[in-house]
């Protein structure tokens, strides 16, 4: 009986190792064609398709975002959010012009990471 316990350990330990690996993703975020000055990216996980895990913010600076090693995401399908500039970061005040409303629409993020673009309509 000792051995049939330990034996499910072990198989129990062997499946959750071979769950997704966390990836990295970077990209551009343009608002009707141009560089997005400064915001923010955020990935939320769609349970729906079974993507599950903890999702990821990133600031978008001269159209730039890359998440850190340490906030990459499992690959899957993701509600993405993409928003100007947190009130009091500063970047708020320089930018106030180019305030809009977050937007929202989806991606896959691929096994191996990778880059990805997202255009943010002019008048959302």
């Amino acid at each position: 009986m000792t051995h049939l316990r330990t034996l499910a350990g072990v198989l129990a330990l062997a499946a959750a190792g071979c769950g997704s690996k966390p990836v990295p993703i970077s990209g551009t975020v343009t608002r009707g064609g141009e560089p997005l000055a400064a915001g923010y990216v955020t990935f939320e996980p769609d349970a729906a398709s079974g993507t599950t895990g903890p999702g990821a913010t990133a600031p978008v600076t001269g159209g730039a975002f890359a998440l850190p090693p340490d906030h990459a995401v499992v690959p899957g399908k993701y509600l993405v959010r993409i928003g100007p500039p947190a009130l009091g970061s500063g970047a708020d005040k320089a930018l106030a012009a180019t305030t809009f409303k977050p937007w929202e629409t989806t991606a896959e993020i691929a096994p191996a990471g990778g880059t990805l673009t997202f255009d943010v309509p002019a008048n959302p």
